[in-house]
């Protein structure tokens, strides 16, 4: 295989630190893998080197290229090599943590009850397999304390285990849990806070930060309880140990004498703390990223390690891998004109190597559906030409946005694979509200229906007085025989179900909103709970976008309850091969595609409307150059002049990238 010379200089490099710019489509995978080769071949044990990565998928990506590479350099199929680093490999992806149960290992205080010389003999058995050994930061890191502390998967708290309990102390602040983004954002939240350098500094983003860390001591408190530990625990925990137990350091310093770490730009203020520790004192320290696609500053990413890493090791050599190999000219040149805008980068020229031949088209629309009927008719025509599902990707900048196109897509018998969870808007506390007042009107709700919502809005009416399975309003009434206002408050209830029963769907919202009074309910909800109406108004105006297809109640009913199985079943079929790629910015970062379709470039979406600060602003432009960057051959983009009711307004990024020059 011939290599640019870039390429060449980076693989060649000898000993001491080196920073690698690798650019979308660089071939920096195959930089890295060609590396740890030539490094064995000059006679560099292969235990002594560590590949770090961010996920357990890339992790496993360059270990298989790797094997591949030593088995065709060798010209064997079956190296002992490849045995063994299978072997290897089974053993640290058991460390990359899906598991938990009864809880049995102290975590405190547990260095004082472990000799270390069994650590050293389990490291020599792990060495004698005389492979690099690949694995993400949590896999590695947690193999240590593994060693160190004698942990098991029963130490770590299960995702679901860690939303109830965070749920539990967010409740007890009075917050709004039933918002579907609020526990993500406050794991987010949690996350970054512990991967922080000076945590003392941290403010929350979505509530006062005296809340934060009372919900935050409440959440340790209870993992301590328990004996548990969570993924960002098994950073800090290594990292003290490495701190207050030198010997053990100097263990795993002797271990690894050259680490390489891909996708750098993500690292922690935590992470890399580790890593300069570990790294000591050769500093045979091979890092590779691209400064222009950091965009997990939420998960506590830093990009200003990356840009200051040369401050950190003066002596380090740095080589930018400026050839694109994956995108014609054109998605390039329109990509770097976007990235350009951003202060805080690495300066570079990114070169096409496939030269010209894409397309970068961009098509305005006046609403949100005429938007997806013209990407409907897109991805048809693409089919018919040829073009495979699974080379085509639809990208949007949050998971919330696709809910209407993938009703459009089983609509249209386009079949499609969805890439993460997708929040259910038939599951959000406003449309289970409504849906139960549109059963309760047509005769078909239950006793938990006229619960959740004979008080929103306030009526005062008592749970004790709806006793019984079945629903018998003249029951409600003779409870309140005593107080004849409450009887009429009553009366008037059956009123507005009656109105509800008579009009058509989206009516029956608008008159539930507007007359009934659940908008100002909701307003005030609000308010106590400490959430954006901005946000429950949005979701109102989708649920009134989906009323509007379905003017029977009781056919939208039936919709809703279908929808949601439906994506269930689409989550589930990621292993599947076929269909249209469907996914965030975020989750097609290391992807490529034929063609992408990039849709609802508006401001608010993109970048999003709490993108505030300069470094906020900066990491949405990232994430839509990273979107823009997975295309191959033609990038599609998509406007619509309005949402919702609203009036929109094209993506500043999209103008920045028609631009012939910068200003």
């Amino acid at each position: 295989m011939s290599f640019s010379f870039e390429q060449e200089m980076a693989i060649e490099h000898g000993e001491g630190p080196m920073l690698v710019l690798a650019g979308p489509g660089s071939g920096k995978t195959t930089v890295i893998t060609e590396r740890l080769r030539r490094l064995i071949e000059k006679g560099v044990p292969g235990d002594r080197i560590l590949v770090i990565t961010f996920t357990r998928a890339a992790a496993e990506e360059m270990e298989t290229r790797f094997l591949k590479a030593i088995s065709v350099k060798n010209n064997t199929k079956n190296h002992t090599d490849v045995k063994a680093a299978a072997l290897q490999a089974s053993a640290l992806k058991a460390y990359d943590l899906k598991a938990a149960g009864d809880k049995s290992i102290e975590i405190k205080n547990m260095a004082a009850r472990v000799d270390i010389t069994a650590c050293q003999k389990e490291i020599a058995d792990l060495g004698r397999q005389r492979l690099p050994v690949f694995g993400t930061f949590h896999s590695i890191f947690f193999h240590i304390l593994k060693l160190r502390y004698r942990l098991d998967f029963r130490n770590i708290i299960t995702e679901r285990e860690k939303a109830l309990t965070l749920r539990e102390y967010a409740e007890r602040e009075k917050l709004d849990t039933e918002d579907t983004d609020f526990l993500r954002l406050l794991i987010g939240e949690i996350s970054r806070y512990k991967s922080m350098a000076h945590p003392e500094s941290f403010q929350s983003e979505i509530m006062d930060t005296a809340r934060f860390h009372r919900i935050l001591m409440g959440y340790k408190g209870s993992l301590k309880a328990r004996r548990l530990l969570d993924f960002d625990d098994m950073l800090t925990l290594c990292l003290e140990l490495f701190c207050k137990q030198p010997e053990e350091l100097r263990l795993w310093q002797k271990r690894f004498q050259y680490i390489l770490v891909d996708e750098f730009q993500d690292i922690s203020p935590v992470q890399y703390e580790i890593i300069r520790k570990l790294a000591l004192p050769e500093n045979n320290l091979f890092i590779v990223g691209d400064d222009d696609q950091s965009i997990y500053r939420f998960r506590g990413a830093e990009p200003a390690i990356m840009l200051g890493f040369q401050k950190d090791y003066p002596d380090a050599k740095r080589v930018v891998l400026s050839k694109n190999f994956r995108s014609h000219a054109e998605i390039v040149a329109f990509a770097c004109r976007v990235i350009r805008h951003n202060a805080q980068r690495f300066p570079k020229e990114i070169v096409a190597a496939r030269g010209r031949g894409g397309k970068t088209l961009c098509f305005t629309t006046e609403t949100a559906s005429q938007e997806y009927a013209f990407l409907i008719r897109s991805i048809q025509n693409e089919l018919r030409s040829g073009l495979l599902p699974e080379q085509i990707a639809v990208l949007y900048r949050s998971s919330i946005q696709i809910r209407p196109l993938v009703e459009e897509l089983d609509r249209s018998q386009i079949p499609y694979i969805l890439r993460e969870h997708v929040p259910d808007l038939y599951e959000h506390f406003i449309a289970r509200d409504m849906l139960a007042y549109l059963k309760l009107a047509i005769g078909q709700g239950t006793r938990g229906d006229l619960i959740r919502i004979m008080n929103r809005p306030l009526r005062y009416l008592s749970r004790d007085a709806v006793q019984g399975r079945s629903i018998r309003f003249r029951d409600i009434i003779e409870f309140y025989q005593d107080r004849p206002w409450m009887q009429q408050r009553v009366r008037a209830f059956m009123d507005e179900l009656n109105v509800l029963r008579r009009l058509p769907t989206a009516g029956a919202l608008v008159y539930l909103r507007k007359k009934i009074g659940y908008e100002e309910w909701l307003r005030g909800y609000a308010v106590e709970h400490h959430t954006s109406y901005d946000a429950l108004q949005e979701v109102m105006e989708e649920l009134d976008a989906s009323a509007l297809k379905y003017p029977d109640k009781l056919a939208w009913i039936r919709f809703t309850e279908r929808f949601g199985e439906e994506l269930r079943t689409a989550e589930q079929k990621k292993a599947v091969q076929r269909g249209v790629r469907l996914m965030t910015f975020h989750a097609s970062k290391g992807l490529e595609f034929d063609t992408v379709h990039l849709i609802d470039a508006v401001e608010g979406i993109t970048p999003f409307a709490k993108a505030k600060t300069k470094e906020e602003l900066e990491e949405e432009r990232r994430e839509f150059y990273v979107a823009v960057t997975r295309a191959k051959r033609e990038i599609h983009i998509y406007v619509t002049k309005q949402r919702y009711s609203k009036n929109c307004s094209p993506s500043r990024f999209l103008l920045e990238g028609t631009l012939k020059k910068m200003p």
